[in-house]
């Protein structure tokens, strides 16, 4: 029990003992004539006792001050408990901030993109960019060998930087970008070998033994494809921009390699169209720089 507890009881009860008091000395003849008969304690005496006691305890206290005390220190206690709860809420703010305050999404020659942003000074911006070409999202450069389409299929996932030439909060704005993905990616094609006709000697022959042939590049190597652009950012509402950016990248697709779906040893006139196919393939590859040009067109949301 607190000492303002104490002394509110002991004001609340001041009255009630005085009461008890006076009537208790209006009857204390018959009452300790009852007592010496019945042989019992002198509960009058320990109360008259009691009552000293706490009038001596009490003589010359200020209720007053003692009460304003009392308040003093409750105050004391909750403010002490205000403090440490705020910080303990900043505490938990402070832990549970944004990995990453943007994301964005959209198309490019590496098929579809997502960006994973995070804000860092005023006008850079760091992210993480994941890229994903699916096989037959569409056919790269429209790539033909002998009437059969090549192919391609791209998975990377980089590091992302932009600098912004005006103050992001302007509602048009331009930027240099920067990412570099580590990646794999596929360029190939089938070429079904039953449907070709092939010369031995002066006979024209087919082969429906021969299968499927798949010349392609690695897909197993890891490439790295660094990427500079410049770019144009509007923001159609504070929180919802589009994007579009054209840059240059480097990217070395690599040698080839061919194989079939069958397990026995092609006939040396099919062997022959085979290589001629492999070469034509790797010539058209080899034709292209190993610069090409970027481009990527999206949004993005913040929050």
């Amino acid at each position: 029990m607190s000492k303002y507890t104490n002394l509110l009881f002991k004001t609340l009860m001041m009255p009630i003992l005085f009461f008890n008091f006076q009537m208790v000395f209006g009857e204390e003849k018959n009452i300790n004539e009852k007592l010496e008969n019945n042989k019992a304690k002198d509960w009058i005496e320990e109360l008259k006792e009691e009552i000293k006691a706490i009038e001596q305890e009490d003589e010359g206290k200020d209720w007053i001050e003692e009460l304003k005390k009392e308040i003093r220190e409750l105050d004391q206690e909750r403010n002490l408990k205000d403090e440490i709860k705020t910080k303990e809420l900043n505490k938990n703010k402070g832990s549970s901030k944004k990995i990453f305050e943007e994301i964005g999404t959209g198309l490019s020659e590496k098929g579809i993109y997502l960006d994973f942003i995070k804000n860092s000074k005023a006008k850079n911006t760091f992210g993480i960019r994941v890229n994903y070409l699916p096989e037959d999202f569409f056919t790269h450069k429209n790539i033909y060998i002998d009437d059969t389409n090549v192919k391609a299929e791209y998975f990377g996932i980089g590091m992302l930087y932009q600098r912004y030439l005006l103050p992001k909060e302007s509602r048009s704005n331009f930027y240099l970008q920067g990412n570099v993905d580590i990646s794999t990616f596929k360029l190939g094609h089938d070429v079904d070998l039953t449907k070709e006709t092939y010369t031995d000697g002066n006979v024209q022959v087919t082969c429906s033994a021969c299968g499927i042939l798949t010349i392609q590049t690695d897909p197993d190597k890891v490439h790295i494809v660094p990427t500079i652009s410049l770019g144009y950012q509007y923001k159609i509402k504070p929180n919802f921009k589009t994007n579009l950016s054209v840059g240059v990248q480097y990217i070395d697709p690599g040698s080839l390699e061919n194989f079939t779906n069958t397990k026995y040893n092609l006939p040396s006139y099919v062997q022959t169209r085979v290589d001629d196919l492999v070469q034509k393939t790797q010539n058209k590859i080899d034709k292209y720089s190993e610069f090409q040009p970027s481009i990527n067109i999206g949004f993005s949301y913040s929050f």
